[in-house]
């Protein structure tokens, strides 16, 4: 994550431009010279609004990262365990930058315990690591439900529903279910890393954006899911059945193994796990060696079976 998006930079630059560029324009094609003295009034209040994410980011960073939460990523996520010295330091800087601007809250507003704040910051810190230019998706925040569910009418604990990742509002969690994910590390379910697929999907699918594969060119990346979705033997296939589900499920099912077990889904599915590793830009069997999943890896134990 940036502090400044590239084409946010962009933006900012342009208008910081063309503000003093109109006034003096309209002074030349006018001659009146009313408008002058307005025009840095009107340019910092621009920059002021426009730069207040910006060092709202910069303070964050300028704040050393607590200890607490350093150990509690520690005893949570095999992903940070298992990256070295730099690669923790700039997940806590990514960490850092998601919570200051994104806004998580519980049900009706009620402030989120810390230790679920930051999982969801680990959660889009892990599918960012290899993305240092894209911005989670989440314009709208995240809503946090007590429990291990909710149900379609949005009450607690009345449903299955763990996670859910509507086109217009917040990412909903259940925050037990959230915790379990990060807890049950290798056994390839982590409902945060599921839902915010859906999310990078959807913006994937909205802007027609193509990815460019080592076995090919580029190709529109729906056409590219549908394609491996409509391919794939779903009744051998490592992942659960709800991937069978349609091309979307697909993929936010195939994300999460990608993260949380990737040895079998390489091993059984190696077309599936190349075109996830271009879209996230790293492969996790090179972080999670450095974990217990990756030395119980390297000394051929069993692998923990997919649900």
């Amino acid at each position: 994550m940036r502090i400044v998006p590239r084409y946010d930079l962009f933006f900012i630059a342009f208008y910081g431009l063309l503000i003093p560029g109109v006034g003096i324009l309209v002074f030349g094609l006018t001659g009146q010279a009313v408008v002058l003295p307005f025009l840095p009034l009107m340019l910092a209040a621009y920059l002021l609004l426009a730069l207040r994410k910006p060092w709202r980011y910069r303070r964050a960073l300028n704040s050393p990262f607590p200890g607490e939460w350093r150990e509690y990523l520690l005893s949570h996520s095999a992903y940070f365990r298992g990256l070295d010295q730099d690669g923790r330091l700039r997940f806590e800087r990514d960490a850092r930058l998601f919570l200051a601007g994104v806004r998580i809250t519980g049900i009706g507003g009620q402030a989120a315990a810390w230790q679920t704040r930051l999982l969801i910051a680990a959660g889009a810190a892990i599918m960012l690591h290899g993305r240092p230019d894209w911005q989670p998706p989440l314009a709208d925040g995240v809503t946090v439900y007590p429990g291990y569910s909710f149900d379609r009418n949005y009450r607690v604990e009345r449903g299955n529903i763990a996670g859910q990742a509507p086109a217009g509002g917040p990412l909903l969690i259940a925050e037990e279910s959230l915790k379990q994910g990060f807890a049950d590390a290798g056994d390839g379910t982590n409902v945060l890393l599921h839902e915010l697929a859906h999310f990078f999907d959807r913006e994937m699918r909205k802007n027609g954006l193509k990815l460019r594969l080592r076995s090919g060119g580029a190709v529109a990346w729906s056409e590219i899911i549908a394609r491996e979705w409509g391919r794939h033997d779903h009744g051998k296939s490592v992942l659960p059945a709800y991937a069978a589900q349609n091309e979307v499920e697909f993929f936010a099912v195939a994300s999460e193994i990608f993260f949380e077990n990737p040895w079998p889904l390489h091993a059984a599915h190696p077309e599936l796990f190349e075109i996830l590793q271009e879209f996230y830009q790293q492969d996790p069997r090179t972080i999670l060696n450095g974990s217990e999943l990756g030395a119980g890896h390297r000394q051929g134990l069993p692998r923990p079976a997919s649900p």
